[in-house]
């Protein structure tokens, strides 16, 4: 197959080493990853990609490398056959399945986490992007469905008040960390007073993407035509609608 992939490129380095040994023939468009505090102006920028691989007129399917994202993939649609992670965010992708997400992160679905690509592609200081990664989150994407996004943000500070954790998790996917990563790692985690965690994490996700191995438990093939629409569950996450 030819493919497209649309990703966000906190997943760069995982992406192109898979790209060069996958069976298919995949072009890869990378989307900076601090375009996730807009939701909304990501969604238009991911429409606007869209349109013009159609107009490509020599892909068999697009692929997604996002999940909900604070509704950013909300209403998304194509000609063509549109792939995506059944994914709330991209933790479950770095994880490598749902399964593994709710095994380590099922009893409290707000604990704040951090990748190499974190480090690598977003600013990481007070107020920059790590600090509203609950927002891409299913309990606030619950909220925000509830209560509006201005709301959810004030129901989210009474329910989560400072500081909210004592310890720092980690995920770490074995052959794609850069140099220095763990320590610098470390030393956040030092500076923030938490103790560190660190999960293993899998590539297994976007592996399964890239190479056209959708399992409709992982993974929503979208039907021409037929829009993205989030459920907010833990099981089906999205559908086509």
């Amino acid at each position: 197959m030819r493919l497209k992939l649309i990703c966000c490129d906190v997943f760069a380095r995982i992406a192109c080493r898979l790209l060069s040994q996958s069976p298919n023939t995949v072009d890869v468009e990378f989307v900076h990853m601090l375009a996730h505090n807009e939701p909304e102006k990501l969604r238009r920028e991911l429409e606007a990609r869209i349109r013009r691989s159609e107009e490509e007129g020599r892909y068999d399917a697009i692929l997604l490398g996002f999940g909900i994202c604070g509704n950013a993939t909300a209403g998304l649609y194509s000609s063509l056959p549109l792939v995506i992670p059944r994914a709330h965010d991209c933790c479950t992708v770095f994880l490598g399945s749902k399964e593994a997400f709710l095994r380590h992160f099922g009893h409290a679905l707000s604990t704040q986490w951090r990748t190499s690509g974190y480090f690598e592609r977003c600013d990481l200081e007070p107020g920059g992007a790590g600090d509203s990664q609950y927002k891409t989150s299913a309990e606030y994407m619950k909220l925000v469905e509830q209560f509006g996004e201005d709301n959810a943000d004030y129901v989210w500070e009474t329910l989560h008040p400072e500081p909210q954790e004592k310890e720092a998790v980690y995920i770490r996917i074995e052959g794609y960390e850069p140099i220095g990563a763990m320590e610098a790692v470390s030393k956040r985690a030092r500076e923030e007073g938490k103790a560190l965690r660190v999960v293993e994490g899998s590539d297994g996700c976007l592996k399964r993407l890239i190479d056209g191995e959708w399992d409709p438990d992982a993974f929503l093939v979208v039907p021409p035509g037929k829009r993205i629409q989030p459920t907010y569950d833990m099981e089906e996450v999205m559908r086509a609608d």
